[in-house]
Formats: C-alpha cells, sequence, structure tokens
C-alpha cells in the first residue's frame, strides 16, 4: 500500500514537472527601421515568426496589452517623439519583454555645424555627423556615433538666417560598462545681434550616482519658455571627468558619445 502510494506522488510531481515545462517565455519581437531621426515620416517593421502568437504595439509610450492593435503591416510614424513599444503575447506562452524606441523628427535646418574635433577612434560619419538624421543605434560599434574623451565639447550651430526656436535636442549613447556616460552638465546659448552678445538659452546638470545598465541612446532637451529669434547657437557640453566611485574604473575620465542634434 505504501509502495503505490509513493508510485502515485512521484508520477504526480513528474506530471507537473512536464506541464510546467511546456509553458515557456517568447523571445522579444525586432523592430526593423532606418534610423530614429526622420524627415517627414518613418516606416518600421516588426519581426516575429513564432506560429499562435500575436505582436500587440502601442504608440503612446503606454506598456502594450491585448487591447492594443495586433501587428498586420508596417507601421507608418509621422508625429515628432513617438515612442513605439511591442510585446508578443500567445496561447500558452508567457508574454515576451517589452520592446520600444523613440522616433524622432527633424527640426530646423543647420547648414553649418563646427564642433570640437572627436577622437580619432570614433570619427563619426563625416562633417555632418550630427546632422545628417542618421544614428539613434545603442552599439559603440556604429559609425555614427562621435566620440570625445576630452573635457568640454563646444558645439556652434549656424542657421544662415535668423529663426525663431525654443528647443535643443541632442542624442547620446549611455554605455557604463564601457565607460562611455552622459555628461555632467548641457550648456546653451544663442546670439542676439541687437546686443552682439550670447545670451543664456537654457542648460541641465546630469547626475551619475546610480548605475544604469545595458547600452542605451538616451536624448536630452533643453528648451525656453518663449520663442528666441537667432541665426546661431551655441552648446557646451561638460564631460564626466571622473567615473563615479561605484564604478570598477572610479576617477578615471569618462566617454560620451553623440550622433545627433535638433533644434525646434
Amino acid at each position: 500500500m505504501k509502495s503505490s502510494i509513493l508510485l502515485i506522488i512521484l508520477f504526480t510531481c513528474n506530471s507537473c514537472y512536464l506541464i510546467a515545462q511546456d509553458t515557456f517565455r517568447l523571445a522579444p519581437p525586432l523592430l526593423k527601421y532606418n534610423a530614429v531621426f526622420f524627415v517627414d515620416e518613418n516606416e518600421v517593421e516588426i519581426k516575429f515568426a513564432e506560429s499562435q502568437t500575436a505582436v500587440h504595439y502601442s504608440l503612446n509610450n503606454e506598456e502594450p496589452t491585448m487591447q492594443d492593435p495586433i501587428y498586420t503591416k508596417p507601421i507608418k510614424i509621422k508625429d515628432n517623439f513617438t515612442t513605439l513599444k511591442a510585446k508578443a503575447f500567445g496561447n500558452k506562452f508567457y508574454s515576451s519583454e517589452t520592446v520600444g524606441v523613440t522616433f524622432i523628427k527633424d527640426g530646423k535646418p543647420i547648414p553649418s555645424i563646427e564642433q570640437t574635433i572627436p577622437s580619432p577612434k570614433y570619427p563619426g560619419s563625416g562633417n555632418n555627423t550630427l546632422a545628417d538624421n542618421k544614428g539613434g543605434i545603442d552599439q559603440l560599434s556604429s559609425n555614427t556615433w562621435m566620440g570625445y574623451n576630452c573635457d568640454t565639447v563646444s558645439i556652434s550651430l549656424n542657421f544662415g538666417k535668423q529663426q525663431k526656436v525654443n528647443k535643443v535636442l541632442l542624442d547620446f549613447l549611455q554605455n557604463e560598462s564601457s565607460w562611455i556616460f552622459l555628461p555632467e552638465n548641457i550648456l546653451v546659448n544663442w546670439f542676439d545681434k541687437k546686443t552682439n552678445s550670447f545670451q543664456f538659452f537654457g542648460s541641465e546638470k546630469i547626475l551619475s550616482d546610480n548605475e544604469t545598465t545595458g547600452s542605451h541612446c538616451n536624448h536630452r532637451v533643453i528648451e525656453t519658455k518663449n520663442k528666441i529669434k537667432t541665426d546661431k547657437i551655441l552648446i557646451n557640453i561638460i564631460v564626466q571627468k571622473n567615473i563615479p566611485s561605484w564604478h570598477p574604473a572610479k576617477g578615471e575620465h569618462a566617454w560620451m558619445f553623440i550622433d545627433e542634434i535638433k533644434v525646434y
């Protein structure tokens, strides 16, 4: 009798184990697009091959649910700062992790950009690197990034004629395991023709007190309350001089990677 009970218990446990093994988590979908930057519109494909599943997506920066649209054809992105998120769902599967990306529309034309010369190791993709609508790739191996290991990076934007503006966007790479940090500070000034001098536009200090894992594109927007009229903007980016104490390379000089600037 005891032997029979033991066999039943073992059979039941093994059955539970087999049922649990039948359920696994879906891999995340793959988002396919040329670049996160675009002029008029951008097109995004979502790749996912698992049968009996569906990919749901959102365009409002919210976590996708099964009530959101199902992906069936390429998605057209037309609005600035549109965040697309996608997630795979299926019967008998755990849903996948969410993947997402924010798409950034082109701003004012910038005929001329002058910047501090980047490191020869990371020269970017040419003289027009900061305004070519390429990039947004979270890999330091991408040739779209300009890499700097100096204290301050100066960038001068020349519009050729006066423009009304109130926002400046800069896109950075953040990959702290590779010593690539966000800058300590971003200072933006605009040229006032009336006084023939630069005036304060805006700034942002960035703290690196806590570790950020993985590799990410991180855009920052500096803006004014009211539009100003100018033909030139000067940006000074203060690079992290001492890597924080929590990092294995604490005290060393950090790298700063930038690939695009937009003005609105």
